[in-house]
């Protein structure tokens, strides 16, 4: 059953939504967890980062085509719940809101974790909480308000990684390019851009795959814009264009200026390459930019959060007072909730400072995957369904049908058996399976019995 957000005078413009989409993907995962890729794979990230963006394409015009043509509150649960009914919308229901509390987690815990180095005396905890509180404010404002904050907030992390990439690209034309030096002393041929095997290239997908993660977001926020026919396709298009060119130029820059095998584990690469072109001084204005870009994916990611906490209620597998909107369109009670589940979070911070951040960053990217496979599983599938339903076509066309979703879902399962490759991985492998069968017990024993038709 789909459930329409009522019309809505004012909504989320096209820069609105890439702004909300870049908020959710660009975060400080980008900017810290990438660190181990580049490590793992050397030059072949790029090809990781071009695998993962032919993926990202998948995804974003299969969302786009759904949501275009059925706008409802929900985004991709509700579009698999009538696809294969009501089983697998309740478990991509509650594993996307997981995957979602897993991502604010770690961006919290980021956050903390930077803000720290300013404020050494502060608890972590109390960091994490005063964050927590912050963002969830933020989200009890009316949707224009709340995309005017995080169009701020995006805007000074696209500015960072772009004025990262010109920086670069400058000192590279001055003959700065120790990077470039040490691919070539790789070895002849392939091995310079292989230096790691194949192996290296799939132990580093997970990672790159996270920083992607979050695009569905958008799917999440159609309902929210003025007018979605024709604001979601044109929002998918600049988003695409826009993430594929900042995430490649930025990393091909990277791995020229700074040699690969240099990076050390657990510092911002970006940092370590600003450090390398001698320019020490903007250290502190890195760490801000990568303070920004966690705020930013915790707060798109809340957004996306909440709404499907609410369309889980509306069907009655979520208490139904989370189904409760505010006059300014606010799904009051399941962002409240999200955001206590958000500051709990704090106490992880608190145990667990440094390990929580992998733990949670390896665990929502390997359900970050589970949720991209269903995303295109479910556009295959849903297509004929929208086709039936609306006599005048669909609103707007993915492309490469059903070509380019069987692909994405062959990217998406390949990146989980890439789990294993990583041990530091394994732990977010075991909560994520942990997480599916839980879901899948809740469903078998709770709800099953109860619940209504797709």
């Amino acid at each position: 059953m789909s459930h329409h957000l009522r019309p809505r005078k004012t909504g989320l413009g096209v820069i609105d939504g890439i702004m909300l989409g870049l908020g959710s993907v660009v975060g400080a995962g980008l900017f810290v967890a990438t660190g181990p890729a580049v490590r793992q794979a050397g030059p072949a990230v790029l090809l990781a980062f071009a695998i993962g963006g032919v993926a990202l394409v998948g995804v974003l015009t299969g969302l786009a085509e759904m949501a275009a043509t059925n706008p409802a509150t929900g985004g991709l649960r509700t579009y698999a719940r009538e696809a294969f009914g009501p089983w697998l919308g309740f478990v991509i229901g509650w594993m996307y809101w997981s995957s979602g509390v897993l991502t604010m987690s770690s961006e919290v815990t980021a956050a903390a974790l930077i803000a720290h180095l300013w404020f050494p005396h502060a608890p972590l905890w109390a960091l994490s909480i005063f964050f927590s509180v912050v963002i969830t404010a933020v989200n009890f404002m009316d949707t224009r308000g709340f995309g005017k904050v995080e169009d701020g907030l995006a805007v000074v992390k696209v500015a960072a990684l772009a004025a990262f990439t010109l920086t670069g690209a400058y000192f590279l034309t001055r003959g700065d390019g120790a990077g470039l030096r040490a691919i070539a002393a790789e070895g002849p041929g392939l091995a310079r851009f292989f230096p790691t095997g194949l192996r290296g290239l799939g132990a580093s997908m997970l990672m790159v795959m996270f920083a992607y993660a979050g695009i569905q977001v958008v799917a999440m926020a159609a309902p929210d814009t003025k007018d979605p026919p024709r604001t979601v396709p044109r929002l998918i298009r600049g988003l695409i264009v826009t993430v594929l060119v900042l995430y490649l130029s930025a990393f091909t820059v990277l791995l020229l200026v700074i040699p690969w095998r240099e990076l050390t584990p657990g510092v911002s690469p970006f940092v370590q390459a600003v450090q390398r072109l001698g320019l020490t001084r903007i250290d502190g204005v890195f760490a801000l930019v990568i303070l920004t870009a966690a705020l930013s994916s915790l707060n798109s990611a809340l957004f996306s959060v909440s709404r499907m906490l609410r369309a889980l209620a509306l069907d009655g597998e979520a208490p139904r007072a989370f189904a409760r909107e505010s006059r300014l369109g606010v799904p009051t009670w399941s962002t409240a909730a999200s955001g206590v589940v958000l500051a709990l979070a704090a106490l992880v911070a608190y145990i667990l400072p440094h390990q929580a951040y992998v733990l949670v960053t390896s665990a929502s990217g390997f359900i970050a995957m589970f949720n991209w496979t269903v995303i295109a599983l479910t556009h295959i599938r849903y297509r004929p369904v929208l086709m039936r339903r609306r006599s005048g076509g669909l609103v707007y066309r993915a492309w490469g049908y059903p070509y380019l979703s069987l692909l994405t879902a062959a990217i998406a399962i390949g990146v989980l058996l890439t789990t294993p490759l990583v041990p530091g991985q394994l732990p977010g492998l075991i909560v994520g399976t942990a997480l599916f069968g839980l879901v899948n017990a809740v469903y078998v024993l709770f709800i099953r019995k109860r619940s209504r038709p797709a």
